[in-house]
């Protein structure tokens, strides 16, 4: 056996490395928004956050049998799932955006201290496959496909992450058990295909029950929308740094045959 065999490696990764879920954007994150941190020698297991991690409804500050944990701003932050190369984390919802340093520790080895800039708002829309938003038919709860498309008219659920606070405020060690609506939902913009949606048709917009750092917009699309429309979100200005595409398919009605 050589002589640096049973040495173990620090964490390794770098500011850069740190990006927005949903997008891939590294310097794209807000306060409540999830974030994957890349790297190597983050853990030595695989394991994503179960419901039953959770002890009175609070989030554990490390899964079970990973000795991984996050600081951000030397507080401890619940992880969402680990594995040697990724982690996921949300950025506690109580910080105000700025400067903020990051650390990861698996089994007592530190990472570097690694810095970011909390924008007030970092909007992404979560992707199902490649260059397809991640939505759900309202009615049924089943997902939107090219086997299932959504049709004008209908309701649908688009999920998202880093749109800022909510009514109740989040926090990072409770994940939300009921309705929070944005703090101000006046600041949220969506357009598909290219038209704005009123807000009369957005039915809730705010944070997903039992999931930390995800929010999701109810919409009503409208009545006349074309075929696999690009989808789009803003908050207070700040605009998505990508679009993706709905699967939507106009129904025509059969030709009357005389």
């Amino acid at each position: 056996m050589g002589e640096g065999d049973n040495v173990r490696q620090a964490p390794s990764y770098a500011a850069a490395s740190v990006v927005n879920l949903a997008s891939g954007q590294s310097s794209w994150i807000a306060p409540n928004t999830l974030v994957a941190l890349m790297g190597r020698d983050l853990s030595s297991s695989t394991r994503a956050r179960q419901d039953s991690d959770l002890s009175g409804g609070v989030l554990p500050l490390s899964l079970p049998g990973t000795g991984v944990t996050v600081t951000v701003n030397g507080l401890l932050t619940p992880v969402e799932y680990v594995s040697p190369d990724v982690v996921v984390f949300a950025v506690p919802a109580e910080f105000a955006p700025g400067p903020a340093s990051i650390v990861l520790t698996h089994n007592g080895l530190a990472g570097p201290n690694v810095r970011v800039d909390l924008k007030p708002y970092a909007p992404e829309l979560f992707e199902s496959s490649n260059g397809w938003v991640l939505a759900r038919h309202a009615s049924s709860m089943r997902w939107v496909s090219d086997a299932e498309p959504a049709a004008p008219s209908d309701e649908v659920i688009l999920y998202a992450t880093g749109l800022g606070p909510t009514t109740p405020p989040q926090l990072s060690r409770r994940p939300p058990r009921s309705a929070s609506p944005l703090a101000d939902p006046s600041l949220l913009a969506v357009r598909v295909g290219g038209a704005g949606v009123p807000t009369q048709r957005i039915t809730y917009a705010g944070a997903t029950e039992g999931l930390p750092g995800m929010y999701e917009i109810r919409l009503k699309l409208a009545d006349f929308t074309e075929d696999d429309p690009q989808v789009e979100i803003a908050m207070d200005e700040i605009a998505c740094v990508r679009s993706l595409r709905l699967h939507l398919r106009n129904h025509l009605p059969p030709r009357h045959v005389q």
